[in-house]
């Protein structure tokens, strides 16, 4: 492994198991928010993938992990992505926390031995979502922010009527309203930009 990397599991002993592992990674560095968020994400990712034809165990293990480099402030995100040789767009180098996605899949990778491309393409743009995007990718990324607490998500409840019609359809619902706000994001990513032009094509997000 990569010493940028091993640091971050200095005085962490892995279990072999990957809730545990994932949970007590993010304790082990104070990140009881991050701990509690994922795990939110990964029950409610498996409850959709039972619906979405889903793999559930890759669904949960994916919302286990798509958080997991927040055990580093963005600023050491963007260090060790340049001393790892990733690519990383304006946006990301902008605004380092965009890099997150990116560098969890990394680390689900290389530290926690997940070797499943879809998983950790997942987990890479989770935040954003892109173009060409995959069941488990939408997935993942419904079961990110359904899990905001509610002052960051006012319209839940609306998109969970929605979710019971189609899941494009509340990708959609929640592509749209971030567009719609845009303006207020420190840098908007290109594949956020990909992905709305995409659903917009195809009729599911409305201006």
């Amino acid at each position: 492994m990569h010493n940028s990397l091993a640091n971050i599991f200095e005085g962490f002993a892995f279990s072999g198991d990957i809730t545990s592992d994932a949970l007590g990674l993010l304790n082990h560095h104070g990140r009881q928010d991050v701990a509690k968020h994922v795990l939110a994400v990964a029950e409610k990712a498996r409850r959709l993938a039972g619906t979405y034809n889903v793999d559930p165990e890759l669904a949960y293990c994916a919302g286990l992990l798509h958080d997991i480099s927040q055990v580093l402030p963005p600023p050491k995100m963007l260090q060790i992505s340049l001393e790892l040789g990733m690519e990383l767009v304006p946006a990301e180098k902008q605004v380092p926390y965009l890099i997150h996605g990116k560098l969890s899949a990394v680390i689900a990778e290389k530290a926690f031995k997940i070797k499943n491309d879809s998983l950790n393409h997942a987990i890479s743009c989770h935040s954003t979502l892109c173009a060409n995007a995959t069941p488990i990718d939408k997935v993942l990324y419904l079961a990110d922010k359904m899990s905001w607490d509610p002052e960051h998500f006012p319209f839940r409840l609306e998109l969970e009527k929605v979710l019971e019609k189609s899941l494009d359809e509340a990708v959609g619902c929640f592509l749209t309203w971030t567009w719609n706000q845009k303006d207020k994001l420190d840098s908007v990513h290109p594949w956020l930009i990909d992905a709305w032009n995409e659903f917009q094509r195809k009729g599911f997000c409305k201006t």
